[in-house]
Parts: C-alpha cells; structure tokens; sequence
C-alpha cells in the first residue's frame, strides 16, 4: 500500500470507533467496571485522536503490524484511561485476565478492520468489471421520448415589474 491508501480514512475510523468500543468491552470482562459517563467521554474522544492519527500516518512499512500496533495503543491509552477517571478497584496494574481481554481484542480488532478492507477491496473490483459491461448496452433512440414543448412566459425587462403582467399571485378576475 502506498501512502495515498484510499482506505485511510477508512481505517482511521474504524480504528477509532472500534477502539472505543472494544476497550470499554474488554476492560469490563477483563474485571474493571463498567466506565462512568466522564470516562467514556474522554475515551471517545482519546480514540478518536487515535484514529484520526491513523488515517493521517502514511501506511508505508508493514500495513499489518502498523495496525496492530495502533490498536495496541488505542488499548493502553484506554486502560489507562478508565483506570485514572475512574480508580478501578484493580489499581493501574494490569491482571492476566484484564492483559488477555484487551490483546484479544487488539487481535479481533486487527482482524475486523482487515476483513473489511479485503471486503471493499473485493467489491470495487467487481464494480469496476461490471459497470464497462452495464455503459455497453445498446439504446435504443426510438424508444426515448421526444423532448417537451418549453413554455415560456413573456417577463417583464425591469428588475422590479409592478406592472400587473407576471404570473405570480391569484388569476385576474373577468367580468
């Protein structure tokens, strides 16, 4: 991948979002507490810096391991995080369990974001072999309706007609 990858902000953003949302996930099965309003609002907004770092950063060493390595940050910035708003009852070391939920979801994480490139990847590769075929399908002329009369009303050349002759208002009554 190049460092004009289309798919940046793509990835930026679903490295945000999905960073949100796995961390709270993971931090609550890994034993912490579910997070108070105030933290998820600064891990929403800490993710979302991740992410819009991700889309900017040129994708240019080893694609894989640059994603793996920002979704490992997203989760430690979001462990520490939760853990410093709001003062889990596990302190700011990290127990086995919490260890292990969090690098499984860095992984499903990786993997999800990936799946989905591959996806897009695959369906604007099948768009661009089918649409060269719908463009080469004969019209035919007879069938397309001649164009409409165009009906045009005589205006007035003053920028502002007081004169009674133009087309807005109730129809003038006749006697």
């Amino acid at each position: 991948m190049s460092a004009t990858d289309g798919f940046a902000p793509l990835r930026g953003a679903s490295v945000g979002t999905l960073s949100a949302l796995v961390t709270t996930t993971a931090h609550t099965f890994g034993g912490g507490m579910f997070p108070s309003d105030a933290a998820v609002v600064l891990l929403v907004l800490v993710c979302a810096a991740v992410g819009y770092a991700t889309s900017a950063a040129p994708n240019v060493v080893a694609p894989r391991l640059q994603l793996l390595v920002v979704l490992a940050t997203a989760q430690a910035l979001g462990h520490l995080l939760l853990t410093a708003v709001d003062g889990h009852h596990h302190g700011s070391m990290l127990t086995q369990q919490m260890l292990a939920a969090h690098a499984v979801a860095v992984l499903v994480g990786a993997l999800a974001i990936r799946g989905a490139e591959h996806g897009i990847r695959r369906a604007i590769t099948s768009l661009r072999r089918a649409l060269p075929l719908l463009t080469a399908l004969v019209v035919d002329e007879n069938r397309i309706a001649p164009p409409l009369p165009v009906y045009r009303i005589p205006a007035s050349t003053h920028l502002l007609d007081l004169s009674g002759r133009g087309n807005r208002g109730p129809p003038a009554r006749t006697a």
